[in-house]
């Protein structure tokens, strides 16, 4: 990294690196002194990030850095709750493995043959008949990953709720829920949008609407997100809607597997969870 500038303030510069972050933007905020703080920024980012901090400079009170500032404490908060007692055992059912493996497989498959995965396992309207390939092309895009981030990100959420849904309710009910929200997901983001997706974030929103309602619902099951999640993953939603974003989502495909996600909580809002 290399240093960017100097500002004499180092709330200032924490606010200012905090926006970056939520930007894609590798910036580091380092105090120099009780009232200097240094920064410091990958050389590959250093126009759009100098250009980032011309403008603050210029309007340091605007409420795009406190928002940025507020959505990193309320991220970090709840997933400060969510490690806390972290037990890899716990998170090591069958389906959440199998998962894993294969994502992990078909971005290896990705990496030495992309045009052939793609082909493979993207939707394709005259592959999805009823045979079993065509029909399975309809949930093989959950796989799919086009960047190392946007597969560390998903199969990290997918580990944790995943790991914690399947040892509370069972293998059988976490396959039931990732096939069917899958399924929802890829179907509406298909019919809304066009083919050329992939990801496992549509499921990951299913298990995020899950604990969201779940939580409500059934709290004795033991699954539950703290507050700051909850505000993040559907700010998150929103703004990606909104297309204000620096990456390209599947937002459909995010709803529909939100939407199943909450349907399957309150179809089992009577079922007990196993003990822990």
């Amino acid at each position: 990294m290399v240093k960017l500038g100097e500002l004499n303030s180092v709330q200032a510069a924490r606010l200012f690196a905090d926006y970056c972050v939520t930007q894609g933007w590798s910036v580091q905020a380092e105090a120099e002194g009780p009232d200097s703080a240094a920064l410091y920024v990958d050389e590959a980012q250093l126009t759009e990030v100098s250009q980032a901090l011309e403008l603050f400079l210029q309007e340091p009170g605007h409420n795009r850095y406190y928002e940025a500032a507020w959505q990193r404490s309320q991220l970090a908060e709840g997933m400060g709750s969510l490690w806390t007692g972290l037990d890899a055992r716990a998170f090591s059912g069958p389906v959440t493995l199998l998962v894993l493996a294969l994502a992990l497989l078909v971005y290896g498959w990705q990496l030495l043959a992309p045009m052939q995965a793609l082909s493979a396992l993207w939707i394709e309207p005259q592959s999805t008949g009823v045979s079993l390939s065509g029909l399975w092309r309809w949930f093989s895009p959950a796989l799919l990953h086009f960047s190392l981030t946007h597969l560390v990100f998903n199969l990290l959420w997918w580990w944790l709720l995943a790991g914690q849904l399947e040892r509370c309710l069972g293998s059988v009910q976490l396959l039931s829920l990732a096939l069917s929200s899958a399924l929802v997901a890829n179907v509406a983001q298909y019919l809304l949008v066009g083919p050329h997706f992939g990801g496992l974030s549509g499921v990951v929103y299913a298990l995020f609407g899950y604990f969201w309602w779940a939580g409500w619902l059934n709290p004795a099951q033991g699954l539950r997100l703290e507050k700051g999640l909850i505000i993040f993953m559907l700010v998150w939603l929103v703004l990606g809607f909104l297309d204000v974003l620096w990456v390209s989502m599947a937002n459909w495909a995010h709803l529909g597997g939100l939407l199943a996600g909450c349907g399957w909580a309150w179809l089992l809002r009577h079922q007990p969870g196993r003990p822990a």
